[in-house]
């Protein structure tokens, strides 16, 4: 008959084939995303060179008194209001047609730089006023706001 197996003796990697071993993963692995990794130096040196990558590691190590502070600071009373219409505001935001806002604030620029700044002291008489309602800009200009009137007065 057979003897009986007693001990098992299991085969062990020495650390030296370990290391090896993890070397040569790691070099594959830095061949496989070479790009990935020169961008992400990249990231970090731009961090560190804007000094963001400093407070970032101080936050970190810092991180419970960081928050502690945070929101102490957030819980005084003159924030309430802000926290409390924080949710509609960007609910608002949200219902912005920003298209048409931009359309809006490069007329007023248009506008403000054509205002001239000696007509100041220079009154409008009626006869001016009507006058300048043949004038097909500002007809336009008028109509615009008559329309803006009339929408905003709508329920």
């Amino acid at each position: 008959m057979a003897k009986s197996i007693t001990t098992i003796k299991r085969y062990e990697v020495s650390q030296e084939e370990q290391r090896e071993k993890d070397f040569s993963e790691v070099k594959e692995a830095v061949s496989d995303n070479k790009e990935a990794i020169l961008k992400g130096i990249k990231l970090l040196s731009a961090l560190d060179e804007g000094g963001t990558l400093d407070s970032a590691y101080a936050f970190n190590k810092k991180k419970n008194a960081a928050l502690t502070n945070l929101v102490e600071e957030i819980n005084k009373e003159r924030y309430t209001s802000l926290l409390e219409n924080l949710p509609e505001l960007i609910f608002l935001l949200g219902d912005l047609d920003v298209k048409a806002i931009r359309d809006l604030t490069s007329r007023l620029n248009h506008g403000l730089e054509e205002m001239e700044p000696s007509s100041e002291g220079k009154k409008t008489s009626m006869f001016d006023l009507a006058k300048s309602l043949k004038d097909p800009e500002i007809n336009r200009s008028i109509t615009m706001i008559l329309q803006f009137l009339k929408g905003m007065g709508k329920k």
